[in-house]
């Protein structure tokens, strides 16, 4: 077993006690506590006993699945060592092979924050990684989307990204805007896109 996996299983186990107990550790950063208190919370409430995507897994994003606590939630990171922060049902794949993972039109909800221009950089993944995201999305599924407009980390931004022009702007759950800058020393922005209905 690599090492790194050792490291993070034994990190779970610890913050997991932590959190047993009422202690959890995590980020205290205001784009993170608006995450955490307002947008996951009002997104649950929206998909209810969907299927939700959460990509990317961190020590501090562990406890995300339980905030959706009726929903089926499925996480995806590209590191193998990343698993223990992840869902039950965990894959281990880059996100531009998304579709050889979830069937069409199988996801009510993804969630998609801190990924674009930390790793997933090249203009060609990054339409590959969404156009799978909006094959895999229901028809009115959801897509909310975290990154930071400053170089380097925006050197493709969501307006430039083909695929997303398939999905409409909408409201971020729990908020009244489509965009918005959460934290401004590193321009952390939270955006939320919708796939349309379909057409009867």
């Amino acid at each position: 077993m690599p090492a790194r996996l050792q490291v993070y299983r034994a990190m779970a186990r610890v913050l997991g006690t932590f959190d047993s107990l009422g202690w959890r550790l995590g980020y205290r950063y205001g784009d993170r506590q608006l995450l955490e208190k307002v947008i996951l919370p009002a997104l649950a409430k929206e998909v209810g006993v969907g299927h939700v995507l959460l990509v990317g897994c961190a020590w501090y994003t562990r406890d995300y699945p339980d905030l959706f606590a009726t929903s089926r939630v499925t996480t995806l990171d590209v590191d193998p060592a990343k698993s223990p922060f992840g869902a039950e049902r965990h894959i281990v794949a880059d996100m531009i092979a998304l579709a050889a993972h979830l069937p069409p039109e199988s996801l009510d909800a993804v969630v998609c924050n801190g990924v674009l221009g930390w790793g997933l950089d090249s203009p060609g993944d990054i339409d590959t990684a969404f156009a799978s995201t909006v094959a895999c999305l229901r028809p009115g599924g959801r897509l909310l989307l975290g990154w930071n407009d400053i170089p380097p980390y925006n050197a493709v931004p969501p307006d430039a990204v083909t695929a997303l022009d398939d999905l409409s702007p909408r409201a971020i759950p729990g908020l009244d805007q489509h965009s918005l800058i959460a934290l401004e020393r590193n321009q952390h922005c939270y955006q939320a896109f919708q796939k349309p209905e379909a057409r009867s």
